[in-house]
């Protein structure tokens, strides 16, 4: 994936580098928008992807990746005030009560992205948000 080019006094504030896959908020899109991406895991079908955040501009970034190593597809998407409807994070609990995982999301119109946050805790998923909100306010 390309380095992006900063505008002039332009600086990042933060990246996430996860896979994208449009799963949505309700849990009936979401299993079979998981069952999708390991079957399509399986065939060498991959949609990864950044979320740039600068001081002036909120970025996605994705691409798809086919044959487990082609680039198929690039997609860049500068993230609008009117186009997010609601940013937020999420904490769910695997293996009983052990084993949190953090998520940060964000909805428009049209599509719903939730980015998986390795060693996420509240104080640094509230971070991210505030970063965020600032960003697109």
């Amino acid at each position: 994936m390309k380095e992006l080019t900063l505008l002039p006094g332009e600086e990042k504030v933060f990246e996430l580098e996860a896979d994208f896959w449009n799963r949505g908020s309700n849990p009936i899109q979401r299993f079979f928008g998981n069952v999708a991406r390991i079957i399509s895991r399986i065939f060498g079908h991959k949609i990864h992807g950044k979320l740039i955040i600068t001081n002036m501009r909120a970025m996605e970034v994705r691409e798809t990746i086919d044959w487990y190593c082609f680039v198929t597809n690039t997609n860049v998407k500068l993230l609008t005030k009117t186009s997010i409807k609601e940013i937020g994070y999420e904490m769910n609990k695997t293996c009983l009560v052990f084993c949190p995982m953090y998520s940060l999301y964000y909805e428009s119109s049209t599509q719903s992205t939730s980015i998986n946050i390795l060693n996420g805790t509240d104080e640094v998923m509230l971070d991210l948000l505030t970063k965020f909100y600032n960003v697109i306010k």
